[in-house]
């Protein structure tokens, strides 16, 4: 009985189809083992070229990042101290009774009612106007030729 079995061209035909598939996959698995050789071989060139390469700024981008946080810094200086000259601007407006802004507000003073001297001020007579201390760049910027 399994004689006839192998006598039959079906054989052939079934074989046939799962040997081509074999070789097909075959050449697959050779074009990608070559993929990967490629790409092992540039990995390896850009990680023994560039990687010095970005060690050497290794460096300059520290001091880029001292130089950027000490910017930060200055400008949250710089914040502060224009808040308390916000304020002393507005205390001084509101001493002088100065609301309106444009023309009207600037004429105000001239034209008005003059003021006493402490009518015009809320500062009792022992008290003297202390200005709000300012930073000074030359604290956060000592070299300026470097920039």
């Amino acid at each position: 009985d399994y004689a006839n079995y192998l006598t039959q061209n079906s054989i052939s035909k079934e074989v046939d189809p799962m040997c081509r598939n074999i070789d097909d996959m075959l050449t697959r698995l050779d074009e990608f083992e070559s993929l990967l050789n490629v790409v092992k071989e540039n990995i390896s060139v850009s990680t023994d070229k560039n990687l010095p390469e970005i060690s050497a700024f290794q460096g300059d981008f520290t001091e880029l990042c001292r130089r950027i946080d000490g910017f930060e810094r200055f400008v949250a200086i710089a914040g502060e101290n224009l808040a308390r000259m916000e304020a002393h601007v507005t205390v001084a407006e509101q001493e002088l009774g100065y609301t309106e802004s444009g023309i009207k507000g600037f004429l105000k003073p001239i034209f008005g009612r003059q003021r006493t001297e402490q009518e015009a001020t809320n500062l009792t007579p022992d008290e003297v106007y202390q200005p709000p201390e300012v930073y000074n760049t030359s604290e956060f910027f000592p070299d300026s030729s470097s920039c």
